[in-house]
């Protein structure tokens, strides 16, 4: 088949443009003498906002066609346009983190835009070998992104865990493919497929159910589900505020966008095999991740095993995707939608107390901030109420969506299960309010120093879209009924 070029290039721009923003900033920064910053940043935020404007255009054209291994339709769009938001924010909050910490290097910036290039080919792959690359892609620059602040043992630390660990899980996502092509004879999810229903020779059903089971361990491993999330605390604290922000929501959207893909391959010959292994995935994380939240003393911690809880949510309608796939996909798009902005917003408030060269992430840094800063007070508050899923926040809304179709398929059991942890996350959410308004300590007294306006811009643009979205959440869902 003759690859249409024009098309192509149309249909990919999204992602492409972030890949050669990455290469022009690396090059930037071996000419440039001064200034050097502020001209990669520059590059990278330009690069970002050129992507929007034709992953605006590819939404409004996408025509679900495959070119190539790219698969163009909304979803692929949707979760680029994710990936880029996480971006820019990332982009925001970085610019004066790396000026207080005195490292001001234009590869930071380069690796923001490839990891963006690789969550893209994650989410808008067809075929599993470009799934892969794109994954392999977006964690290698992770990794370095990682131990970033390469002074600091923490973060080499961590750089090195997650490197471990990343490498264990891609060889379990490489294997689980070659038994799905040993079965299959084909790695396109879309054959993949239309060969499901064939594959009634136990031979090969036990070959492709063995290679989606070594699949599944895989994406455990990399959106940090249980019982493979061990290693997200430690990677979490140990990486920079910044980059922390950027893998609990680019990362796990880029995980969960193969989840949907692979998902919509299996449901439509297995249907009980994946419903199986989401209910008891589901379950385990959750609880796992809201009881190891309730005793962390760290932030980023804290917000680690949090995100583990809600990677568990979003297992939940995920058992019922047979029959029901656009309501599913809709509730989990909407979802992590609302997880970006909520956490991007908490780790924004995080970067402020950053002073001296050193992140202040341990809750007794929050000691009297609601007295001394009332606007971060109230927006951090805000934040929390909303991971929480306090109503009428787009945090409720958001777990609103993801239970209703599970209640509706019948899977009101994992639903009450899926309630009584969010109320248990209810108090480690709220012990950093508390310490705000009612914490005496030494960090108290801490010296006021002026909001970085990069920072406050995605304070206010997080603030305000989770307020008007909690206002009138329909009209995003609407948005996203039709993804597929």
């Amino acid at each position: 088949m003759i690859l249409n070029w024009s098309h192509f290039w149309n249909g990919s721009a999204p992602w492409m443009i972030p890949l050669i923003a990455a290469c022009v900033v690396l090059l930037a920064g071996a000419f440039l003498k001064k200034r050097v910053h502020e001209a990669s940043f520059g590059i990278a935020f330009l690069g970002i906002l050129f992507s929007l404007v034709w992953v605006w255009k590819g939404w409004l054209s996408a025509d679900g066609m495959v070119t190539g291994m790219f698969l163009f339709d909304r979803l692929s769009y949707w979760f680029t346009f994710l990936f880029l938001l996480a971006g820019l924010f990332t982009l925001l909050i970085s610019y004066g983190y790396w000026k207080e910490l005195s490292i001001e290097r234009p590869e930071y910036y380069a690796l923001i835009l490839f990891s963006i290039f690789g969550m893209g080919c994650m989410a808008a792959g067809s075929d599993l070998i470009l799934v892969f690359i794109g994954l392999e892609v977006m964690s290698v620059a992770v990794y370095v992104l990682t131990g970033f602040h390469r002074t600091r043992r923490t973060s080499v630390e961590a750089a090195l865990k997650y490197f471990l660990i990343g490498a264990f899980a891609s060889g379990f996502l490489l294997l689980g493919i070659a038994f799905i092509y040993g079965a299959t004879g084909t790695t396109d999810l879309v054959l993949i497929t239309q060969k499901g229903a064939a594959l009634s020779e136990p031979h090969a059903r036990l070959f492709a159910l063995t290679g989606f089971g070594l699949l599944a361990v895989g994406l455990a491993f990399k959106t940090a589900l249980a019982p493979f999330h061990f290693w997200a605390a430690d990677v979490y604290e140990g990486a920079p505020v910044p980059v922390t922000s950027f893998m609990a929501t680019a990362v796990k959207a880029a995980g969960f966008a193969v989840v949907l893909r692979v998902a919509s391959a299996i449901f439509q010959w297995e249907p009980a095999y994946l419903r199986e292994l989401a209910w008891v995935g589901a379950v385990l994380t959750m609880t796992a991740g809201n009881l190891a939240a309730l005793y962390q003393q760290n932030l980023k911690r804290m917000l680690a095993f949090s995100s583990v809880a809600h990677a568990g949510y979003l297992l939940v309608p995920l058992t019922v995707y047979a029959g029901n796939n656009m309501l599913v996909t809709a509730s989990v798009s909407f979802y992590l939608m609302a997880y970006l902005l909520m956490t991007t917003g908490a780790f924004a408030v995080l970067t402020y107390l950053t002073r001296e060269g050193q992140e202040r992430t341990d809750i007794t840094a929050l000691s009297g901030l609601g007295h001394q800063k009332p606007f971060l007070g109230f927006v951090f508050t805000f934040f929390m109420l909303s991971l929480a899923g306090i109503p009428p926040t787009l945090g409720f809304f958001g777990k609103y969506y993801l239970f209703v179709p599970a209640i509706q398929g019948g899977q009101v059991g994992l639903v009450v299960i899926a309630l009584l942890n969010s109320v248990v996350s209810v108090y480690y959410y709220l012990r950093p309010v508390v310490a705000m308004y009612f914490g005496v300590g030494e960090k108290a007294g801490m010296e006021i120093k002026p909001m970085p306006q990069a920072v406050l811009v995605v304070v206010f643009l997080s603030l305000l879209t989770i307020g008007y979205f909690g206002l009138f959440p329909s009209q995003l869902l609407a948005l996203l009924q039709n993804l597929q």
